[in-house]
């Protein structure tokens, strides 16, 4: 049964994450040629010298992908289950409820970090051929932050459509929003090191928000 529901949601949502892919890979592309172009362009020295100097990253363009790209798998995956309460056929199951609904999280919370993982990989071994590597660790620490408040988008999206009550929608909409904005208070590099905790419970703590709200669906609230 486990890998049936795995099945399901790749056929579900494998062009989405194709998309997603792509888009992402690309952008990463697009990141590295201009980092590479201004390399050319300005000097190795003066650039380093620039991005240590001025706080500079290159990678702005990168911040709200991740957030993006949970919002968006949330919605794809979401949105047909709760369409005519198709959901309610995954809820009888010949397995808990709340078993099924956390398989089908975990798949998409696997599918992001994948995704997510590859951009890491890709940038940090790319910008090895051309940074000094403490420029490296600084990028990647301060990429850290949005791909967690990616994690952080997609279980509150999560949480806010398998609610029942509209109104209760919005509640939670007003609770989350404040969550995932803790992960983009700011683009300074390196700032997130002291908050890195805080913002793994808070990761650790909207990953239970679904259930409530699946709780509540099949408790009947209407």
């Amino acid at each position: 049964m486990v890998h049936a529901i795995f099945y399901k949601e790749w056929l579900k949502l494998r062009l989405v994450w194709c998309l997603a892919f792509v888009i992402h890979i690309g952008l990463i592309t697009y990141l590295l040629l201009a980092l590479r172009a201004t390399l050319l362009s300005a000097g190795t020295v003066e650039t380093w010298a620039t991005m240590i100097s001025r706080d500079v990253l290159m990678i702005n363009q990168l911040t709200y992908l991740p957030l993006i790209t949970g919002i968006c798998i949330a919605l794809c995956q979401w949105l047909p289950e709760m369409q005519n309460k198709r959901i309610r056929l995954t809820l009888h199951l010949p397995i808990d409820y709340s078993q099924s609904i956390g398989i089908m999280l975990l798949s998409s919370l696997i599918g992001l970090c994948l995704l997510f993982s590859i951009d890491a990989v890709t940038l940090s071994i790319v910008e090895q051929l051309w940074l000094p590597r403490e420029l490296v660790w600084r990028t990647f620490i301060t990429c850290l932050p949005w791909y967690i408040g990616g994690f952080i988008g997609y279980n509150v999206t999560s949480w806010c459509l398998l609610e029942p009550l509209w109104k209760m929608r919005c509640v939670n909409f007003l609770i989350g929003a404040p969550l995932v904005a803790l992960c983009f208070l700011t683009t300074q590099p390196a700032c997130y090191i002291t908050m890195w905790p805080w913002l793994l419970v808070v990761l650790i703590a909207t990953v239970c928000l679904p259930f409530y709200s699946i709780y509540r669906f099949k408790l009947g609230k209407q």
